[in-house]
């Protein structure tokens, strides 16, 4: 648990955010949600949220009433270092993309 608290922070901290609108849900599997400012392309006006699960890594989702909507899932290791995730989440709000289909959709309690 430790460790994904440490690897949480550091993705939050390579993304320049506070953490304050994060949490992790301690239950198996472990996931993490860590709120982010600002809208994506294809998404104007809805909030942002990032995702992580041990699972499946890390996902973009916007939210949608109560309900968390994936809208793009990064590709390769569950764990990858967190420049890589900063990386990809600016990609994410700078580019506009035609709809793509989601993966999966969730809850986070």
């Amino acid at each position: 648990m430790a460790q994904v608290l440490d690897y949480a922070l550091r993705v939050t901290r390579e993304l320049g955010l506070s953490g304050e609108s994060s949490c992790i849900d301690r239950e198996k599997p472990l996931r993490v949600y860590i709120a982010v400012d600002g809208s994506l392309p294809d998404h104007p006006g809805s909030d942002v949220a990032l995702l992580w699960t041990e699972g499946h890594g890390w996902a973009i989702a916007v939210e949608d009433g109560a309900e968390l909507a994936v809208v793009a899932q990064l590709a390769g290791a569950v764990e990858p270092p967190p420049r890589t995730v900063a990386r990809w989440v600016r990609r994410q709000f700078s580019t506009s993309r035609s709809p793509v289909s989601m993966t999966r959709t969730g809850h986070v309690a």
